[in-house]
């Protein structure tokens, strides 16, 4: 799908967003853990595709900007969230002048044409011994995602573009940097009694479930 055409679906789909998000809740709560895990509170932490603000305010920063390409989004981001920072640009052309201790990128490279350039936007708000942390969906999802669409179970986001850790990682080591660690989380994205907790909580004790999981966590450090 062409930028502009990404950029006017989640301008339509702004006013909806949180209550998608609701709708999910126990997805989205399993991703906000993902970060709880690796960032802690009281950092500065930039965001890039920063929706309205919820996962950035969940993370508590000591100084916290949350960027996203939809105006609207960003609207209602700095309208809840007065104590963060918001703005509108272009996660393939930005600069916001100054670096972070912690990047993330959370479901969001499948909406980018160009990854590399987003990667490369991303490495200039970093210092050396910045985080960068990308969470995006396992491509052997893809079939179940598109059906959860049609079911009216996942907010529509147009098409994608999923890619595989190594496709990301190749993508990230062209714009300058490392992978340094990569994982997979959530096998039950649902909220199903009993069912959810034992197989998202196997997921830590057991690595070879790592290919099956919905969620690849890449952690990447400049080279």
């Amino acid at each position: 799908m062409p930028k502009e055409e990404i950029q006017k679906h989640f301008e339509e789909v702004a006013g909806d967003y949180d209550r998608w998000k609701e709708k999910s809740a126990y997805y989205f709560d399993l991703l906000s853990e993902i970060y709880w895990e690796m960032v802690p509170p009281g950092r500065s932490v930039l965001e890039i595709g920063c929706g309205t603000g919820t996962l950035l305010s969940r993370l508590s920063p000591r100084r916290g900007v949350g960027v996203d390409f939809s105006t609207r989004m960003v609207e209602i981001a700095a309208a809840k969230y007065p104590d963060l920072s918001f703005v509108v640009a272009d996660a393939e052309d930005f600069d916001p002048g100054e670096t972070f201790d912690y990047v993330i990128v959370p479901d969001v490279v499948e909406h980018i044409s160009d990854i590399g350039a987003m990667f490369r936007s991303a490495r200039r708000c970093c210092r050396p011994d910045s985080r960068l942390i990308v969470t995006c969906v396992n491509p052997l999802w893809a079939p179940v995602l598109h059906l959860a669409e049609r079911l009216g179970m996942k907010m529509p986001e147009g098409e994608h573009r999923w890619l595989s850790e190594r496709e990301l990682a190749a993508i990230a080591g062209e714009a300058g940097l490392r992978l340094v660690a990569a994982r997979g989380r959530i096998l039950c994205p649902k909220k199903v009694p009993l069912l959810a907790g034992l197989l998202n909580g196997a997921v830590a004790k057991l690595p070879f479930l790592k290919p099956l999981c919905l969620t690849q966590v890449l952690v990447f450090t400049p080279s």
